[in-house]
């Protein structure tokens, strides 16, 4: 299986966008699926803690900060878990881990990814994950160059 790890602030919703999703680059996500039978999972803060919770919020058309709507649910298959840390006796007191912690974990939960493609603009993942990560423009979002760089990657025999 081949899985795309979504961020969406930076990447499909922009500053041009007014950081509302952005139909063009959700467009250019849809052509990474397409030409490498790709899925999404959801690696964004906009993920809520299910799957089911995530694609309503971000397809519901009457919440302000969706809309529009994303409009490729159907590529969805999941959503990262949100991990945080604790300090040893202090509970209370918790910070959340780097986007590449929660990746590494998904991706051990699930054996039948032979290729996988990270799409962010912050750069908090992990040393090992460098060859299958691309930090799009934070203001511009995804772009047709990423885009080549995605399917390269997860085309790569």
């Amino acid at each position: 299986m081949k899985v795309i790890f979504l961020d969406f602030d930076g990447v499909i919703t922009t500053l041009k966008s007014k950081w509302h999703i952005d139909l063009e680059k959700c467009a250019i996500v849809k052509d990474i699926c397409d030409a490498t039978g790709a899925k999404i999972v959801i690696s964004s803060s906009w993920r809520r803690y299910s799957l089911e919770q995530t694609i309503k919020a971000i397809t519901d058309e009457e919440r302000a900060f969706s809309n529009p709507p994303f409009p490729i649910p159907e590529y969805v298959i999941d959503v990262t878990s949100r991990m945080y840390g604790f300090k040893h006796g202090e509970k209370e007191k918790h910070c959340r881990l780097q986007r590449g912690n929660e990746i590494e974990r998904w991706l051990s939960e699930h054996s039948d990814v032979t290729h996988y493609v990270i799409l962010n603009d912050k750069s908090d993942m992990l040393l090992c994950q460098k060859e299958n990560f691309i930090q799009t423009d934070a203001c511009a979002g995804i772009n047709e160059s990423d885009k080549g760089k995605a399917i390269e990657i997860l085309n790569k025999k």
